[in-house]
């Protein structure tokens, strides 16, 4: 978390829209980067526990897709957010790691889900 610190510095308080923006659209990428690395993660190991039939498939591309763009018109809340509150050095960098964790919530729920299904079915039919 202390290199993910340094990542999320703001330096002044004294910022223009335009230096905001830049700041939380810089950041994007970072943001992109950990959301596609959890999703990957949670997609494998999704794909490892279920059993899925045969001509079946355990992804929807469109569901994929969408949940992405929901995720980034999410983020741009965060610079959409910080134009219209008092400023200080604060806000952006909370802000990021509330939306990022948020994110990763929603990310790893199905994973959750389906893990609790797999213990539950394999004590069910132990019983």
């Amino acid at each position: 978390m202390k290199y993910l610190d340094k990542l999320l510095e703001v330096y002044y308080i004294d910022r223009n829209a335009f230096q905001i923006i830049f700041w939380w659209e810089l950041r994007r990428i970072l943001y992109n980067i950990i959301a596609l690395a959890g999703g990957i993660i949670s997609l494998s190991l999704m794909s490892a526990i279920v059993n899925v039939p045969s001509g079946e498939d355990l992804v929807e591309p469109f569901a994929i897709i969408g949940f992405g763009i929901l995720c980034n018109l999410g983020y741009s809340l965060g610079w959409l957010t910080e134009l219209f509150i008092k400023r200080n050095n604060t806000y952006a960098p909370k802000m990021f790691k509330i939306g990022l964790l948020f994110t990763l919530f929603f990310i790893f729920l199905p994973l959750a889900i389906h893990i609790f299904l797999w213990v539950f079915r394999g004590f069910k039919t132990m019983y």
